[in-house]
């Protein structure tokens, strides 16, 4: 498709938008070609990325996707004056860190291999709503008409991210295009500088919580979820295809399938978007997949753990303790019980997982490396918990036989 082509399809789908109507098939089927039309350039700069990345962390997640069908005919409505043709993300490559150190190596790197069209850089200046990541829009290497973005983040950051979405798919919203939710958009301003909030906010981030229920909704989805997700991997998954879809279905229960090519894998994501079945779902591929690395990349859509759980817990307490400090008994008293609600919780979660992790092991169709890795998350977690239990016990004796099954 020519420029003058692809703008004329995205007025054509903006004109259907204004007069409340859905794009016809016709028009779906032609950015569907369009969406695919980028795989050779994504590809091409995909292979470039992921051997910078490995350059400058041996730890980097690095994983793309071409924009979904939903998220480009969003746009074109949140942007009534942009053309589809200067749409800059159509293609995307994601870079994960684990050290902010590692990110200036990288942006001079990729400065120095692709020819960089602009950059949002959203480390110096954060974004409103509390966002942090670089964002350089490249020329494609086989065509310069076409931009692919690049983004970097660090995992902390990138976490940060997945809650704005998990909170859109949980609650049925949509923060992330710009839909105003006052609780949640303070809520997630206050989480993204978690480690800098007094107390006052503190107790704004608690109290948010407490008001929309979301440690327990995180919680009773992750349940749901656990065993789903991983049979689903450590099952059915070919070993060898690193193409995947993942899905959230209407009913939150996430499920994830996986193709040897990009073909195959773009053809059924095109027939599940035509089911127009209010799931939702993103086609990625993710270098050297496994379970891990999937899950921090696409934790909105696995949906089986987040690390707001622990920073939920290192708040609640922070609040508690100053709130005993100042004597302020019966507030404290509220908050404790609201602690220890939301740890049983976390215990069920557990527990469920241990009895699913039981029913695996006995499946001789599930391999040996699925149990092991689930085995070793759990015991992890409730090493954190039975760490929270001791300093939440007052009684000496359960606090001593805690510490000996912590120390083995």
């Amino acid at each position: 498709m020519t420029k003058s082509q692809v703008n004329k399809l995205g007025k054509d789908i903006r004109h259907c938008i204004k007069e409340n109507k859905l794009p016809s098939t016709e028009l779906l089927v032609k950015l569907q070609e369009y969406r695919t039309s980028f795989k050779s350039d994504l590809s091409s700069v995909f292979e470039i990325i992921s051997e910078v990345a490995k350059g400058a962390r041996s730890d980097s997640i690095t994983a793309f996707r071409i924009k979904r069908i939903e998220s480009i005919i969003s746009k074109i409505k949140r942007q009534p004056t942009m053309a589809l043709g200067n749409m800059g993300d159509i293609a995307g490559c994601r870079i994960l860190v684990y050290h902010n150190s590692a990110i200036p190596k990288l942006i001079d790197e990729l400065n120095k291999r692709f020819n960089v069209k602009y950059f949002n850089d959203y480390l110096k200046e954060t974004k409103n709503d509390g966002y942090r990541g670089y964002h350089l829009y490249i020329e494609s290497p086989i065509n310069p008409n076409k931009l692919i973005e690049i983004q970097i983040r660090t995992v902390k950051s990138h976490k940060w991210a997945s809650m704005v979405e998990i909170i859109d798919i949980l609650y049925n919203l949509k923060i992330k295009e710009g839909q105003q939710h006052p609780d949640f958009e303070r809520f997630l301003l206050l989480l993204s500088k978690i480690d800098e909030l007094n107390f006052e906010e503190k107790k704004e981030v608690i109290n948010i919580d407490d008001k929309h229920k979301v440690h327990s909704k995180f919680n009773e989805v992750f349940i749901k979820n656990n065993a789903k997700i991983r049979m689903d991997w450590f099952g059915h998954i070919g070993r060898q295809n690193n193409y995947f879809i993942i899905e959230v279905d209407k009913n939150k229960m996430s499920n994830i399938s996986s193709f040897e090519s990009y073909e195959i894998a773009e053809k059924t994501y095109f027939e599940k978007f035509k089911l127009k079945d209010k799931s939702n779902f993103v086609l990625t591929h993710i270098e050297k997949p496994n379970f891990k690395r999937v899950c921090i990349a696409y934790a909105s859509y696995v949906l089986i753990n987040h690390d707001y759980l622990n920073d939920w817990y290192k708040t609640a307490e922070d609040v508690l303790n100053n709130l005993i400090k100042e004597k302020q008994n019966k507030e404290a008293e509220e908050y404790k019980l609201y602690i220890q609600n939301n740890l049983q919780e976390q215990l069920a979660l557990l527990k469920n997982e241990i009895t699913e992790l039981t029913e695996y092991r006995k499946d001789e169709t599930f391999n040996l490396d699925g149990y092991e890795e689930w085995f070793q998350e759990i015991k992890e977690r409730l090493v954190d918990i039975t760490k929270i239990a001791i300093e939440q016990t007052t009684n000496q004796k359960d606090k001593n036989r805690w510490l000996r099954w912590l120390k083995g």
